[in-house]
């Protein structure tokens, strides 16, 4: 008697599922991002250090405040967390209180400034530019030119901090617009990125020229025959016509 045949189970291969957290973390201070066919640029990361320094060093001192406070509850046998009153009623430490409660808005702040700084951004897609400002909770400035339009581009890094950190302005002339996609790191690349999409533009459309042109002669060649074809059918038949009479 034959032996059973063992089943074969079919491993099939897991699909890979990108964690979001992973990718928020991955672009949370992330220059360039770049997604298909659009790059975006954020602004120089030294940008944001002086946006977030004084909200920082705020917070850090009450940070610092809360802690030797702490320190002194802990180490003070006479104080404590929570402390008798004259009266014999029990309340809470009133600095160790107060000072978490003004560190919240000095938080709220910070994150302000950070969503400030991702909001000011600088776009180059397949066929135009986008220079957008957007406020939190307020207005946003958008501007944008197509590609093919663009005469010019150039870029400097000014000071001593533009060339040690790589940062500086990429200036785009469009037609008598000029785009400036400022304090954006390595201004050469930027700049590289934009006319290597301009000249891949000019490409394309020449491309879709030739290939229009192409089409129109083959059309035209079509139709020509197809008349010369007539023709010649209409010719026999007046010739043979002609010798029936």
């Amino acid at each position: 008697k034959a032996a059973p045949k063992k089943e074969q189970k079919t491993i099939l291969p897991r699909l890979y599922k990108p964690n979001v957290f992973k990718l928020f973390f991955q672009n949370l201070f992330k220059m360039r991002l770049e997604e298909g066919a659009v790059i975006t640029y954020r602004k120089h990361w030294f940008v944001l250090f002086q946006q977030v320094f004084l909200p920082s060093l705020i917070f850090l001192g009450l940070l610092g405040l809360l802690i030797a406070r702490l320190v002194t509850l802990m180490t003070n046998p006479n104080l404590g967390i929570i402390q008798t009153m004259a009266d014999g009623s029990r309340g809470i430490d009133t600095i160790a209180v107060s000072l978490p409660l003004l560190m919240i808005p000095v938080i709220g702040w910070w994150i302000y400034q950070y969503i400030d700084w991702t909001n000011d951004i600088f776009r180059v897609t397949g066929d135009q530019i986008l220079d957008i400002d957007r406020k939190p909770f307020g207005t946003e400035e958008r501007r944008a030119a197509p590609i093919d339009n663009i005469l010019s581009t150039r870029y400097e890094r000014l000071g001593f901090l533009g060339y040690i950190l790589n940062f500086g302005t990429v200036y785009i002339d469009v037609g008598s617009t000029q785009f400036a996609f400022e304090d954006v790191l390595d201004p050469a690349g930027v700049q590289s990125d934009v006319d290597s999409r301009r000249l891949a533009r000019i490409s394309g459309k020449k491309d879709a020229e030739r290939t229009a042109e192409r089409n129109r002669m083959a059309d035209w060649m079509a139709s020509y025959h197809q008349n010369v074809d007539e023709i010649r059918r209409e010719q026999e038949l007046k010739n043979a016509r002609s010798k029936t009479e």
